[in-house]
């Protein structure tokens, strides 16, 4: 009676952990196609904006030893560093872009110890 009522719960445990690792194999195919969907859709769209290598010269700029960033050049396009700037600036503040005018833009230096910045500096490559 009791050996019974072990292999009775024993079948049933590897039914229900069986069940569970087969659903999640689903769950992880379905997820990787859909991933793979939604990228194919991306990859169509960044064919056509692709610019030549002449048109914007990167530099590898190294965050902290830990992680390598593409920059571009300072000199690429300025409208569009002020336009990114000037759309934070209303995010922030929960205005329309439109009511916001840059009128210039100005690096502000900074007087925080090296030991801050080192410590922010890894913190962003973290999360990179």
């Amino acid at each position: 009676m009791l050996g019974e009522q072990l292999l009775m719960s024993l079948k049933v445990m590897v039914l229900g952990i069986g069940t569970v690792f087969i659903a999640l194999i689903a769950l992880i195919c379905v997820i990787e196609l859909i991933n793979k969907v939604l990228n194919s859709n991306k990859k169509n769209v960044s064919k056509g904006n692709e610019h030549s290598e002449t048109e914007f010269k990167k530099h590898e700029v190294s965050v902290d030893g830990s992680a390598t960033l593409n920059v571009p050049d300072a000199t690429h396009d300025e409208e569009e560093i002020v336009a990114v700037i000037a759309a934070a600036v209303a995010a922030s503040l929960n205005y329309s872009t439109h009511d916001i005018i840059v009128r210039s833009v100005r690096r502000v230096s900074s007087n925080t110890p090296v030991w801050n910045r080192v410590g922010r500096n890894q913190q962003i490559a973290g999360r990179l």
